[in-house]
């Protein structure tokens, strides 16, 4: 068997780990290369047939090429690997050359497949994602492109189709393998450009962590909201001057708790631009400093907490400093959603409802961490498409093994059945379940609409 890898990102490792497999199945294993590869301890370079073979012999395989530049070896001679061929059971070529960059254009020549080959493995990397096309891809030249141009998934399936109708005349089975996949996002990804399955079928908002959210006050208010959010998923920052309330013992699920004075408190602001704020201090004064410190942020939400004569004279004071009216008007304050809270905890209740309303309003993840941080091989199966009504919209995600469920599309007999397809699911598809008439009959669901759900392999390379 003649095995040739291609591409970028990983050639070398996953050559490594064919010859690790194939000798313990009893084989003999010849590593080589067909344009250039690196030299290793124990390659043994312009080595003759009979060199080879002693080598097999005693060790089930040999890395072997004939002498190149810097440290390189190059491929065998023809004779000699065509001599090769018949005495050993696997042989597999290093067939492309990246440069050690994540990715790769061919050019003319490329690959350099050899003839005889029973297996092509096209390999490609993440890691180039969000990065200049120029700093990432070798032979990007030749592309056209602006160097400055920033890779995206969409870029990278164009790579992989060059690739693929390069090698489309060698008629042999083709295997494709992304490498450097971390988060949920890029291993959904992954799964769909080795399916080769068009990426536009997943929304990288929909894998976005929920927002992070900055409480500016830390009394009994900010400590039911912090609560709520932690439950809601949120990352939750806690800003307070005073040690006897920012502390862990009154704010146990905090992600972070910072005893500063007001005036400091932006030093611990997020970066991200959906960062929520609720401003909720003892008094008018360090509810006008924090609004300063808020009111320009590119942010999703600034509240602030007070009656309708606080706010008042908190505005009627900013705008005599210069501020207008027009900036203010972006602030929800009295904060809160008007459901005649009294308590601390139902206060807490209305901002977090203001503050989930406008954030489903703008952002259509509804994922969590939990589901983020899954870990292990499993299918993961996102509603990507619905029509009438449904318990779960689009982007809604589930994450099934044999060992665990995590997320939701919805409950009931449709999700029951999700997961008895997903348990049986090999490779990418795409399921319909109506939900209603005889098929919500058969279902046991009564909302009347229907969904469309993708299932994706998650496997770790």
């Amino acid at each position: 068997m003649i095995i040739s890898v291609i591409g970028s990102g990983g050639k070398t490792t996953k050559i490594k780990q064919l010859k690790d497999q194939y000798l313990k199945e009893g084989k003999s294993v010849l590593m080589t290369t067909s344009t250039h590869m690196k030299i290793e301890e124990n390659t043994l370079v312009d080595p003759s047939y009979e060199e080879i073979i002693n080598e097999i012999k005693k060790h089930g395989y040999v890395h072997a090429g004939s002498k190149a530049k810097n440290q390189k070896i190059k491929a065998l001679d023809d004779e000699v690997l065509e001599k090769l061929k018949k005495e050993i059971d696997v042989i597999l070529i290093e067939a492309d050359g990246s440069h050690g960059l994540p990715l790769k254009y061919p050019r003319n020549h490329e690959p350099v497949v050899d003839k005889d080959s029973n297996e092509i493995i096209l390999i490609t990397s993440l890691k180039g994602l969000g990065k200049p096309v120029q700093d990432v891809v070798h032979g990007y030249q030749e592309m056209k492109v602006d160097g400055n141009q920033r890779v995206d998934s969409l870029f990278i399936q164009q790579l992989i189709n060059i690739y693929l109708k390069k090698i489309d005349k060698y008629n042999v089975p083709i295997k494709i393998q992304v490498n450097e996949a971390s988060s949920l996002y890029e291993k959904a990804l992954a799964s769909l450009l080795e399916d080769q399955k068009e990426v536009t079928l997943i929304n990288e908002e929909w894998f976005l962590p929920q927002p992070k959210l900055v409480i500016l006050g830390a009394g009994h208010v900010s400590q039911y909201v912090n609560k709520l959010a932690s439950m809601l998923d949120f990352y939750t920052i806690v800003i307070d001057e005073r040690k006897e309330f920012a502390c862990k013992e009154l704010f146990p699920e905090a992600n972070e708790i910072h005893c500063v004075s007001f005036d400091k408190a932006d030093s611990y602001f997020p970066k991200e631009a959906n960062t929520c704020y609720v401003i909720v201090t003892r008094g008018h004064k360090d509810d006008r400093l924090c609004l300063k410190k808020t009111l320009f942020l590119q942010s999703l939400y600034v509240g602030m907490i007070g009656s309708k004569k606080k706010v008042r004279q908190t505005y009627d004071a900013l705008l005599e400093e210069g501020y207008q009216q027009v900036e203010l008007d972006k602030v929800h304050a009295p904060i809160g959603l008007p459901i005649k809270a009294v308590t601390p905890a139902e206060i807490a209740v209305s901002i977090m409802s203001e503050i989930i309303a406008i954030k489903n309003e703008n952002q259509y993840s509804s994922i969590t961490n939990d589901l983020l941080e899954v870990q292990g091989d499993g299918v993961l199966c996102i509603i990507i498409d619905k029509k009438g009504s449904t318990p779960r919209t689009v982007g809604s995600m589930m994450f099934v093994n044999e060992k665990e469920l995590v997320g939701s599309i919805g409950g009931g007999r449709e999700e029951y059945q999700a997961i008895l397809d997903a348990k049986n699911c090999q490779k990418v598809m795409m399921k319909h379940y109506e939900l209603n008439n005889s098929e919500s009959a058969n279902l046991g669901m009564i909302c009347g609409g229907s969904n469309d759900v993708l299932f994706l392999p998650i496997k770790q390379h």
